[in-house]
């Protein structure tokens, strides 16, 4: 009886020993892309809002982000009469160059310095109001202003009608039949400088041209920042098809030029990463041929060859592992994060 209780004991160590031999020659292991693009800001700006999230899948060529810009609008109604600046050019220094990337001409360009000190002798012509109409009169010409500015016995009155030139004398007068005894003084007509409009940046559009009506309000440029490329290309395009594995900012974001934006996985290019234990790493060489199974595809045995044992462990309780790279098979559909199990020699 003894003696079967000890064989008995011998068979249990041997199925043990079986068991933990057959436990260690194997590895857990996971598909990974190896592969991934960093994609970052190339320059400081404003991004539009997105849909984009991590894990979503991408076209080499998606726009993913895209850049807002700075708006620049009229400030005066008139004509433009010159434009100085291009997309791609910088706006710094056009406006060094000529003063200016867009020129306006106002719309009512003439105006009258008008005095008080040739008004008719009546307190009422000598006090006037900023807004009130004027009747006008040069010789046998006759037109309309507006008072824009009083200031003392000086004051401005921009002409609404009329052919008057600069240089004329004009006459002003409170009512429209023009008697001498609503004179309110008399001054000369001069011109309105026409209005610069400057800007700082990289130009990423130019909505006008000469000889175009502008009000004040309408679009007339937009700019990004100065770092921005010459090509002004505003949207940031995937540089491979893959996976979006890291989303680093949020829509309507400010961001600055090299931060991080995201991290795509290249699919195009997959691997078996398994985990090896310390125990078990003396028997596994680069370009040694292993075989495994994967979990999605339940039956079917492969075989990959070692292609990397990468040099740092990972600690796991009391053991380290090591990442042990393999190839894997063509003509499955396989995805990052798939398991697999390897079977050491």
């Amino acid at each position: 009886m003894k003696t079967k209780l000890i064989s008995l004991a011998a068979l249990l160590l041997v199925l043990v020993l079986a068991a933990s031999c057959t436990l260690a020659e194997t590895a857990n292991a996971s598909i990974v892309a190896p592969n991934t693009v960093k994609l970052t800001a190339p320059f400081s700006g404003t991004l539009l809002p997105f849909d984009l999230t991590a894990g979503d899948e991408v076209a080499a060529g998606d726009a993913l982000f895209s850049f807002d810009t700075t708006p620049v609008y009229a400030t005066q109604d008139g004509t433009v009469a010159a434009v100085f600046g291009a997309a791609g050019d910088d706006a710094s220094g056009v406006t060094a160059r000529y003063g200016s990337v867009i020129v306006i001409e106002p719309e009512l360009p003439l105006y009258v310095a008008a005095s008080t000190a040739q008004a008719y002798d009546d307190d009422d012509n000598r006090y006037l109001h900023a807004g009130e109409t004027l009747y006008l009169k040069c010789g046998s010409e006759k037109g309309t202003g507006r008072v824009t500015s009083v200031s003392g016995s000086s004051y401005i009155v921009e002409i609404l009608t009329g052919n008057f030139d600069p240089g004329d004398t004009v006459r002003c007068f409170r009512e429209s039949g023009m008697p001498s005894d609503s004179e309110t003084g008399r001054g000369s007509v001069a011109r309105y400088a026409d209005v610069n409009i400057a800007a700082q940046g990289r130009i990423a559009a130019v909505h006008v041209k000469a000889g175009d009506t502008v009000k004040t309000g309408d679009l007339l440029l937009e700019v990004v920042d100065s770092q921005c490329p010459t090509d002004v290309s505003l949207a940031l395009t995937a540089p491979v098809s893959g996976a979006v594995t890291l989303l680093n900012t949020v829509s309507g974001a400010q961001v600055y030029r090299g931060q991080l934006l995201c991290e795509i996985a290249d699919l195009s290019v997959l691997e078996l990463s398994a985990e090896v234990d310390e125990l078990d790493l003396s028997g596994v060489r680069v370009g040694d041929t292993l075989t495994y199974t994967l979990d999605a595809y339940a039956g079917e045995t492969f075989s990959g060859m070692v292609t990397a044992i990468r040099p740092i462990g990972t600690k796991k309780q009391n053991a380290t592992y090591f990442d042990v790279r393999i190839t894997l098979p063509a003509g499955k559909t396989l995805l990052p994060g798939m398991n697999a199990t390897v079977t050491l020699k």
